[in-house]
Order: structure tokens, then sequence, then C-alpha cells
């Protein structure tokens, strides 16, 4: 850790299954992920408000943070749809990561719990 890079993660990508018809629930679980580095510096932070939520609900908020997630680590090592994991246990899913000469950078999505 360091200055410009505060926090550390791991990445983790879903298990993949050539199962055919009928299955269980086969979404974002840990359990079905398998960890392909961990222990990485990097930079977490909200980028900007999305878009508005299409229900318009009064309870609805004003739009879904965007993330960037921002570390230094060979290129293709994050892709999307990976799930990013920092200290504090957040989880994010990369919807599009950068690779770039000197650092790799991740918009994502915060996943739930």
């Amino acid at each position: 850790m360091s200055f410009l890079f505060p926090n550390t993660i791991s990445i983790s990508r879903q298990n993949s299954s050539a199962a055919v018809g009928s299955q269980p629930y086969g979404g974002v679980t840990r359990a079905n992920e398998t960890v392909i580095a961990s222990g990485i510096a990097a930079n977490v932070y909200v980028d900007r408000q999305g878009t508005s939520p299409v229900a318009k609900l009064p309870a609805d908020a004003a739009g879904q943070s965007t993330w960037k997630i921002v570390f230094r680590g060979p290129k293709g090592l994050a892709q999307s749809r990976d799930i990013i994991t920092d200290e504090l246990g957040r989880r994010f899913q990369v919807t599009a990561p950068d690779w770039g000469p000197l650092v790799t950078t991740c918009r994502a999505q915060i996943l739930e719990v």
C-alpha cells in the first residue's frame, strides 16, 4: 500500500459450466468464483453517477455509482465480468477494463450483498 494505491484488492472470475438444461442459480456468488490474483495494491474510488433508474420510483437514487479501480498488473489480468474485492469486503463487477502502459483502470459497478 502507498499514497497512490491505498487499497488492497483481489480479482476473481466466475467458474464456467458446460452443463445444459435446468440449472440452479448461476449468478454472482463467492462459491462460484476462483481467485486469480490477490494482495494487489490499488486505488478504489467513486468516479461518477450513472443514469437514473428507469422505474422513476420516489425512493430511487439519483443514479447508479460508477467506480474506478486503478492498479498495476499485467495486460489482460482483469477482464469484463470479473469480480474485484477490496480490503473492506466491497465487491465490484468489472464493466470496462482498460490496460494502459503504466496501470490498469477498471470501471466497475458495486455489487450489493
